[in-house]
């Protein structure tokens, strides 16, 4: 897929694009499928859109009545969502580049 000179000058990155949307939809069903083992209350009460319910527990629960495994998934949730927004942002970075480039080349032709 060389466009100039010997097959040796250019770089192919679509097997690293490859391997990175393989990443994230492993990332996305990982967290879907976490979601899914969560069960939602019963009765989750007026307030519930602020985070506790009628219990009063605002904000994260208390860490000290967390098992060691609800942790872990709390954790890798976390990881998982922070890594979404992270790739996200990289790709808008990328198509900004890509874009001022092409202004760049606009300019200096004198479109």
């Amino acid at each position: 897929m060389a466009l100039w000179g010997k097959k040796d000058k250019y770089v192919d990155l679509s097997e690293k694009m490859r391997k990175k949307q393989e990443r994230i939809e492993s990332i996305k069903s990982d967290f879907t499928d976490s979601k899914k083992e969560e069960t939602p209350a019963s009765n989750p009460g007026f307030f519930s859109f602020f985070g506790g319910g009628a219990q009063g527990s605002v904000g994260s629960p208390d860490p000290s009545n967390e098992s060691p495994e609800e942790k872990r998934k709390r954790l890798s949730k976390k990881l998982s969502d922070m890594t979404i927004k992270m790739e996200d942002l990289e790709n808008q970075i990328y198509h900004l580049k890509q874009r001022m480039e092409v202004l760049e080349r606009k300019q200096k032709i004198g479109y």
